[in-house]
């Protein structure tokens, strides 16, 4: 079997092989209305003080841990997100990024995916993606996630430019404390009143049809959709662990 090996940069992984597979960058994303954290650099709405970084509407303190079982070939993340403020969110996750060139395909609940650059979120309320490649595979794992009552774990594989992307992702579970419903470009971003918004996500098949609509359909779906949000109180963590396997 191939060896496996890793950079980590302030622990977190910046870039890897496993054979002929390259891995990286790997991180944490999060976001509200208006902020987005990444811990590359492209993170907007966000200023940082040490692990705390202050959002637009929120304050949040981050503790990433990444961890190389070289012997085992396991690669351990664990992200606990703490509301340091009563903070609205819309997502939480960790991020895993693999060059697509020495991989055949993926697989997500149960069905097997080719990388066509299709730019879709296949999300799945499952705990286990796979990448395939000639003569090895790559196993991800959820193996713990915490929602602090107000999310639930998904993950996704999506097949975007030279890359496979998984994420393992908390998403808000009902009750929704508010819908965003947007439509983004990139010249401008236009919200429906709240009201409004609430409405549609209500009336029979709002919430079938609006839902992450954009994730849903692809690179050439246009650039609306439904994202609900949902407060976290002050001292209450978000908790994902996730394990990638080398087999």
């Amino acid at each position: 079997m191939p060896e496996l090996s890793a950079t980590f940069k302030d622990n977190r992984l910046i870039s890897g092989h496993y054979g002929a597979i390259t891995l990286g960058p790997w991180g944490f994303e999060a976001s509200d209305r208006r902020s987005f954290l990444t811990l590359d650099d492209n993170s907007r709405h966000i200023r940082q003080s040490g692990q705390d970084y202050h959002f637009a509407n929120g304050c949040w303190r981050l503790d990433y841990q990444t961890r190389l079982d070289a012997a085992a070939k396991t690669i351990h993340i664990r992200a606990r997100f703490t509301a340091l403020t009563d903070s609205p969110l819309q997502d939480a996750v960790i991020r895993l990024v693999f060059d697509k060139s020495a991989i055949d395909h993926g697989i997500i609940a149960g069905k097997t995916f080719t990388h066509k650059n299709s730019d879709k979120y296949r999300l799945r309320p499952v705990r286990k993606v796979q990448l395939q490649a000639a003569e090895n595979r790559i196993t991800v794992t959820l193996d713990h996630a915490d929602g602090a009552g107000r999310f639930a774990p998904f993950m996704y594989l999506r097949d975007r430019d030279d890359h496979w992307i998984i994420h393992a992702r908390l998403l808000p579970t009902a009750p929704i404390d508010d819908i965003w419903l947007r439509w983004a470009n990139r010249f401008f971003t236009l919200s429906c009143p709240h009201a409004l918004a609430r409405g549609i996500w209500h009336i029979p098949g709002g919430k079938a049809l609006f839902w992450r609509l954009r994730e849903k359909w692809g690179r050439h779906a246009p650039e609306i959709q439904a994202v609900p949000l949902n407060i976290v109180p002050a001292g209450q963590s978000l908790m994902l662990e996730v394990t990638c396997h080398f087999h």
